[in-house]
């Protein structure tokens, strides 16, 4: 009797991807075709509410190739959930999860497996340069980073992004976790779990646009602040103490003056407007990231599907 493979099992989100991923799929081959009769591969593709022919593709591929293997939601989820809906199909002694653009490059998995062969339970990869990259993405890109970690508790590396190797422990850790308001990048540094980084350079995108705005971008950077960090909150306070301290010195230094020169250093009506202004918009600083947290409890106790499979191929 044969020695039992391992079975790898790869998730990429796929929105408005039809040319791509023929491309993916046969980097994914080459990849184990070098690795050896040791392993075997299960591609999981999550067509997140795509205009295209995305969902044609994967199940024209998934005749192909029985490996390959696609489920399509009923609407665009947005990244995050379109990852855990594959996640939660995988089967593999280990996961790989990517986009399946090409610019996070399949032909480093073999460096992936490697590292988990070596005993490491969580593989990071860490992209140290992007090919053709503009000067504008890669300021945002810069910023995304610095807001996540000068705001949330859990630090994410510059670089470090949705494109990982899970051992299968780590994985059925991680499909336990049920909220609507994920962050990945987060998620998996708070596991634990004996964990490495592989380095790589991202080549250019194929084919189609990018799917990750400079919106979502910050919306994901949101997730992260509010998912992971009260800090926000914390401030608020500090801001209501240092408005306490400035008003009772503003006010002081008002009466004494007054005392002194008997008037007033500015005119009674402007002080009472600008700092009634002031009091006014820091309120409403303050109501509305209290809302913000307020707005993501609501949607974890409503507590919804977090994604709706609408049909799926080989699964």
């Amino acid at each position: 009797m044969g020695e039992l493979k391992k079975l790898i099992s790869i998730v990429s989100p796929a929105f408005n991807e039809e040319e791509n991923i023929p491309l993916m799929i046969a980097e994914v081959k080459k990849v184990f075709k070098k690795l050896g009769e040791g392993y075997d591969f299960e591609y999981i593709f999550v067509n997140d509410g795509s205009k295209d022919s995305t969902w044609k593709v994967i199940n024209d591929e998934s005749v192909k190739d029985n490996r390959v293997k696609g489920i399509s939601l009923s609407r665009n989820f947005g990244h995050q959930l379109a990852i855990s809906a594959g996640l939660d199909m995988a089967k593999g002694d280990a996961v790989i999860y990517c986009d399946a653009d090409l610019q996070q490059p399949p032909e480093i998995f073999d460096q992936l497996i490697s590292k988990w062969e070596n005993g490491f339970e969580i593989v990071h990869t860490k992209r140290l340069s992007t090919e053709n990259v503009s000067f504008i993405k890669n300021f945002f890109s810069n910023f995304f980073y610095s807001v996540i970690n000068y705001f949330s508790d859990v630090k994410v590396e510059k670089g470090m992004a949705d494109f990982k190797l899970l051992d299968k422990k780590v994985h059925s850790h991680l499909i336990k976790f049920r909220e609507v308001n994920r962050f990945l990048r987060g998620i998996i540094p708070w596991l634990g779990f004996k964990s490495t980084i592989v380095e790589y350079s991202a080549k250019k995108r194929e084919h189609g646009r990018p799917g990750f705005s400079f919106g979502k971008s910050m919306s994901l950077a949101k997730t992260g602040i509010l998912a992971f960090s009260i800090k926000p909150l914390k401030m608020v306070g500090y801001f209501g103490f240092a408005l306490t301290v400035f008003s009772a010195l503003f006010i002081t230094f008002s009466v004494i003056y007054f005392l002194v020169n008997r008037s007033w250093y500015f005119s009674p009506l402007v002080n009472l407007v600008m700092f009634n202004a002031f009091l006014i918009g820091l309120v409403l600083i303050c109501l509305g990231i209290m809302s913000l947290y307020i707005s993501y409890v609501y949607n974890e106790v409503v507590d919804r599907p977090l994604y709706i499979v609408s049909d799926s191929v080989n699964v």
